[in-house]
Order: C-alpha cells, then sequence, then structure tokens
C-alpha cells in the first residue's frame, strides 16, 4: 500500500476531528484533535515497514514530558507511571517512542487512537512534576 492508499484508508476510518497528511520523506502524519498540556496538538505517524504498519510518535510525548522538567530526568515513579499509561493502552516503548505495530490495515485507525491517548496520557505525568 503506497502512502497515498494508506492516508485515504485513514481519513475514511478515523473520525472527521482526525486530519491526514502526507510526509515528505515517508509515511502520513496524523494530526489528532488530542491537546498537550500547554495546548499544543498530538500528532502520530504511521508508515509500512516489513509487510506491518507502524504508529509512532517519534518520541515526542517523552521530549514534551522531559522538556517540563527543571532536570531533563523523570523519577523512578514517573517512569513508572509512563509503563503504567502505555501498558494499559498496549503500546510498546521502543528507543524513547510510543509506537504500536499493526498487521491489519483494518485495525489501523484504533491503533492511531491508541497511540494518541497514549501521548496525552504520558504528557499529564507533567501534573507530578513539583516545579509546575
Amino acid at each position: 500500500m503506497n502512502t497515498d492508499d494508506l492516508c485515504g484508508m485513514l481519513r475514511s476510518s478515523l473520525p472527521a476531528l482526525f486530519e491526514c497528511m502526507l510526509e515528505p520523506q515517508e509515511g502520513v502524519r496524523v494530526r489528532t484533535p488530542l491537546l498537550y498540556p500547554d495546548g499544543g496538538l498530538v500528532d502520530v505517524f504511521v508508515f509500512e515497514r516489513g509487510g506491518q504498519h507502524l504508529v509512532t510518535d517519534y518520541g515526542d510525548a517523552l521530549g514534551w514530558l522531559r522538556m517540563q522538567s527543571a532536570s531533563g530526568k523523570l523519577s523512578p515513579k514517573q517512569r513508572w507511571l509512563v509503563d503504567d499509561a502505555r501498558l494499559t493502552l498496549g503500546v510498546d516503548l521502543h528507543r524513547g517512542q510510543l509506537q504500536l505495530r499493526c498487521d491489519d490495515t483494518g485495525g489501523l485507525a484504533g491503533a492511531v487512537q491508541r497511540v494518541a491517548q497514549a501521548v496525552v496520557r504520558v504528557a499529564d505525568i507533567w501534573f507530578t512534576f513539583r516545579t509546575r
């Protein structure tokens, strides 16, 4: 499936508030209606690799969370909260990226929504910071 077909399929299967656009290098960017605590929009990215689709945030959630911290690091409890949020939604954490692999195109819209929700849940850990 090429990126035009992938984008068209996502447009037809996601709610109208999700905006799908082609990425210049590879894959599709899905702009979601979900927000970071500072009001920024949550984007997730979908591309095909090895016969599977990969939905990822490219590390935006953890990067955003670390930028909110004075030390740039997460405490053990905050790391536990990250794991709890992603495991509840069935999302993997690989090299700082929240991601989900999807074998069939029928479940791709749900995978996009789950990764986007995981991004919001991870970003909401910001409320546990003392310096907020």
